[in-house]
């Protein structure tokens, strides 16, 4: 079972350099004659990311990323749209047809200036458009949640380069990406996702997937050890990182599936576990509660 579960995880990390990502558009809330523009983006926005090469490796369509994004247009006036992205990216669970949740986000600030039919292209190297640094900065993001849930810091190369298009959209007239605003904002996110104080994160998140969701097919309670033990050690980031921005990222995409894991299969003593889930996650006391 062992060779079997290495040669899914090489598998995976030598083929998963391509995203499939829905994009749809959402203009219900804009009073516009002319809805072309707000089709034509969508359009646009779901060709740049699948013709754009994001990493060099090869790809099986099998082994995609699954990712949606719904970008909600709230206003629109002279080619600059003020919106929200609501992201959500899953990967599939070694030994069963169970998808895992990895990312569920949403950006209040996406807000962004887009002409109808101008050309989309990413140069990882230099400042882009506001659109292609936001769709692309989310591409890369959810790259690397993906890579780290195979293999222990396997976003290093994604995280960096979401944090090189950060950098380069400094001088961006739209919030979202500097250091001085909200610490919930795009900076923020890949400042946790990809530094040392925040290891423990990335350390949780991998023990979570292949430690834990990937063995539940053959060894339930040895992959219910290693969740709690995750849980665990995301209390022991909390307590030293209060409130942090990537242990809300987590609960906000496992919290309904804690509660599936552990309300039903080998019996498990959750004192501990709910102590802690109620310690670093309190937003979500009451799902806790339902597990016995």
């Amino acid at each position: 079972m062992h060779k079997l579960l290495l040669f899914f995880i090489v598998s995976r990390i030598s083929f998963a350099q391509l995203i499939d990502c829905k994009i749809n558009v959402n203009a219900d809330l804009v009073d516009q004659t002319n809805s072309q523009i707000f089709e034509t983006l969508a359009q646009e926005l779901n060709e740049f990311v699948s013709s754009t090469k994001w990493i060099d490796i090869r790809a099986e369509d099998y082994n995609k990323i699954s990712c949606t994004m719904l970008i909600t247009i709230q206003n629109y006036n002279n080619n600059e749209f003020q919106a929200n992205l609501q992201i959500q990216s899953s990967r599939p669970v070694f030994g069963s047809t169970y998808e895992t949740p990895l990312l569920n986000r949403k950006d209040d600030d996406f807000n962004f200036n887009y002409q109808e039919f101008e050309p989309l292209n990413f140069n990882p190297n230099t400042t882009n458009s506001s659109l292609v640094s936001l769709i692309s900065y989310y591409v890369y993001v959810t790259l690397g949640i993906d890579a780290d849930s195979f293999s222990l810091n396997g976003g290093d190369a994604y995280f960096n380069q979401a944090r090189k298009i950060v950098d380069l959209s400094q001088s961006n007239r739209f919030s979202g990406w500097k250091q001085s605003e909200r610490r919930t904002n795009r900076y923020w996110l890949i400042d946790q996702l990809s530094t040392n104080p925040f290891s423990l994160f990335r350390q949780a998140l991998y023990d979570y997937h292949l430690n834990g969701l990937d063995v539940m097919s053959s060894q339930p309670e040895v992959g219910k050890r290693a969740i709690a033990k995750s849980i665990s050690d995301l209390k022991t980031l909390s307590d030293s990182r209060p409130n942090s921005l990537v242990a809300q990222l987590f609960f906000d995409a496992k919290a309904d599936e804690i509660i599936q894991i552990f309300g039903g299969g080998p019996s498990f003593d959750t004192t501990r576990l709910v102590d802690d889930l109620n310690r670093v996650a309190p937003f979500f006391t009451a799902k806790w509660s339902q597990i016995q």
